[in-house]
């Protein structure tokens, strides 16, 4: 199977979402505003359901309670409610359990969001896009869902090579598939009309000095972001300790990588509460 075959397989891959990516385009006009985005959400009932839900959780504590996308925009500015849609919606993506890898309900999700939550600190200086760090690090492990559900029984060899060989997992998947879940996730979210500033970071994320220079930055930090998690205990699965770091692969202080981390474990109990992702 090529990758090409796996992103074919429509009728098991989850439907290409209709939101996220046009938000994302928006946030990279600099002439929208707080109505395009409003506009946007209001298109679909779940996610602006879901949004008002959030911002009325005690992650916000809003003085008063907030009843439509406008207060929710004013209170808490386009940024935070870019955040919040990006986090309800990776909701209905990552939070089943892939059993191929070991991964139960709620943990690649709660993963994804400490890696979020640390690229929102530590890369904001990588691109002039807002949010964009915070995006990259919830969508960064999509692929393994769409691995699971297009290879998941070749599995059993790939983590023979994690196991026997002390391969990452990355390395493990392109030897046996030819491919692995970095370069799932970025086509599928290519053929989903992301921006390239999505899906080119994250396809570079295991070897991020081989990315493009124009998205370096932010691949590196997607790199160190994904170890940041693993300290935090958020790195599920059977490939949890299978993680190779490559030095220099993103330039940070020691002492600020340690406050995101710390930052990212307060934040992610919160967001976990005020969802109920991961719940049976």
């Amino acid at each position: 199977m090529t990758v090409e075959e796996l992103i074919q397989k429509t009728d098991t891959l989850p439907p290409a979402p209709e939101v996220l990516p046009k938000l994302v385009k928006i946030m990279k006009d600099p002439d929208a505003d707080s109505s395009d985005i409003v506009q946007l959400i209001s298109t679909d009932a779940a996610i602006m359901a879901g949004v008002l839900k959030l911002s009325n959780s005690g992650a916000y504590s809003p003085p008063s309670p907030v009843t439509d996308l406008q207060d929710a925009v004013a209170m808490l500015g386009i940024k935070e409610v870019y955040r919040i849609v990006n986090l309800v919606s990776s909701g209905d993506y990552l939070d089943g359990a892939l059993p191929s890898m070991d991964i139960g309900k709620g943990s690649l999700w709660a993963h994804s969001l400490a890696v979020a939550l640390i690229m929102d600190q530590i890369a904001k200086d990588a691109t002039e896009m807002e949010g964009l760090p915070y995006t990259l690090g919830l969508l960064h492990d999509i692929g393994k869902l769409g691995m699971h559900l297009g290879c998941g029984e070749q599995y059993v060899d790939i983590f023979k090579k994690v196991e026997t060989e002390r391969l990452s997992l990355d390395k493990a998947e392109s030897q046996t598939l030819g491919f692995d879940h970095a370069l799932a996730g970025s086509k599928m979210l290519e053929q989903w009309s992301f921006p390239e500033e999505v899906y080119v970071p994250i396809r570079y994320q295991y070897n991020p000095i081989e990315a493009p220079e124009a998205y370096r930055k932010l691949a590196g930090a997607l790199h160190v972001a994904n170890w940041g998690a693993a300290v935090i205990g958020c790195n599920d699965g059977r490939d949890s300790w299978a993680l190779d770091m490559i030095e220099g692969a993103f330039e940070i202080e020691q002492s600020q990588l340690e406050l995101a981390i710390l930052n990212a474990n307060e934040h992610l109990e919160k967001a976990r509460k005020a969802l109920g992702v991961g719940s049976n």
